[in-house]
Order: C-alpha cells, then sequence, then structure tokens
C-alpha cells in the first residue's frame, strides 16, 4: 500500500524569501525549512505520495537525480513527521 503525506491542518506556515517557517501550536515550536522543504511543504497542499513527491522535484530542480531525489523526499518527509507538521492521510 501507497501511503500518502498531507499537511497537519493545524500547522501555520509562511514564507520568507525562498524559505518556509512553520509553526505547530500542539507542540509550540518553530520550523524553518530551506528551499526544497520549502518546495515540498507548497506540494503538500494536496495529499501526495513520497513518489509523486520525488516526480515534482526532479521536474522543478534542474539536473536532480530520480533516485537521490526519492531518498531525499522520503527523508525530508520522516523529518517533517517526527515534528508533526506532516501526517498520514487517512
Amino acid at each position: 500500500m501507497t501511503t500518502l503525506y498531507r499537511r497537519n491542518p493545524a500547522v501555520e506556515g509562511a514564507p520568507l524569501h525562498q524559505e518556509t517557517i512553520l509553526f505547530e501550536p500542539g507542540t509550540n515550536r518553530f520550523c524553518m525549512l530551506n528551499g526544497t522543504a520549502a518546495f515540498l511543504w507548497e506540494q503538500l497542499r494536496q495529499p501526495a505520495t513520497a513518489e509523486q513527491l520525488s516526480a515534482e522535484v526532479c521536474r522543478h530542480f534542474a539536473g536532480v537525480d530520480k533516485g537521490e531525489a526519492e531518498v531525499d523526499v522520503r527523508r525530508v518527509l520522516e523529518e517533517l513527521r517526527q515534528l508533526a507538521v506532516v501526517e498520514w492521510a487517512p
């Protein structure tokens, strides 16, 4: 079964140049996303799989290897999930 990821609906985000600042009220923590993670955050306006997100990374960023993109996307998703700003979609 393929896992869908989505934004935690309680999290507030604000763009800052090429980055994004997130606030998760449940933990009362802020999180600063770099440009690539901010791109993934934007893509998660709709639930998506790691494979779909990896494909979008390859389309958006020049010269990105598909295999590396998938490894990196999965790592970022897991970090964001541990921070409670991304969750598995029902």
